[in-house]
């Protein structure tokens, strides 16, 4: 396994290739003493993008690592009960870390609104790193244009498999397919330019 930086946090990303890996949903199903080295697995597949997003979506890098930390959390306490659309629990990190960012903006503005000074909202609007913006733009720009327009469907709109390809006039078989190749490539780009960041 490989530790690899992102902003000011650190991503951890498997030498295994994930053809050979079970499933996210085989290993959240997984039970007893094996429960536990299973949603390491799958923490390590997807920390990284989950960071990315948790990242983007707050501007600052313990927060956004306090939210990978909540999704994760999240998801351990919900395996059991967990609907999955596919085989990979990526999308659902992806809409529960964009909602646990969104709570903390309320919570922020509504905390704001109660304090003297407008810190607390000067906080909750911190624009985004612009370089960061735009290693994550260049990495969907080398991207197929189908690919990352089901890219952005799906991972920054979160729009259903169904709604995505619709959108882009592909089945629905078609989409899972395309984008589990481009969750690979994407997270083999961003773990790459992480570490030369």
């Amino acid at each position: 396994m490989n530790a690899v930086a992102i902003g000011g946090g650190v991503a951890v990303e498997s030498n295994r290739s994930t053809a050979a890996a079970p499933s996210d949903r085989v290993l959240l199903a997984a039970s007893g003493s094996a429960a536990e080295g299973a949603f390491r697995q799958v923490m390590q597949r997807h920390s990284g993008v989950v960071y990315a997003v948790a990242y983007r979506q707050v501007g600052s890098v313990a927060d956004a690592e306090e939210l990978v930390q909540d999704a994760f959390v999240l998801l351990w306490t919900k395996r059991a009960r967990l609907r999955f659309v596919g085989e990979s629990a990526l999308p659902w990190l992806l809409v529960a870390v964009k909602h646990l960012a969104a709570n903390r903006r309320r919570a922020m503005q509504r905390r704001g609104r109660h304090e003297t000074g407008n810190d607390a909202l000067a906080v909750a609007a911190a624009p985004p790193d612009p370089a960061f913006d735009d290693f994550v733009a260049r990495a969907f720009d080398r991207l197929d244009p189908l690919d990352a327009l089901i890219a952005r469907l799906c991972l920054v709109e979160d729009l259903s498999y169904a709604e995505a390809a619709r959108r882009a006039g592909l089945t629905e078989a078609a989409v899972r397919n395309r984008l589990s190749r481009t969750r690979g490539r994407l997270r083999r780009e961003l773990a790459d330019g992480r570490g030369a960041r």
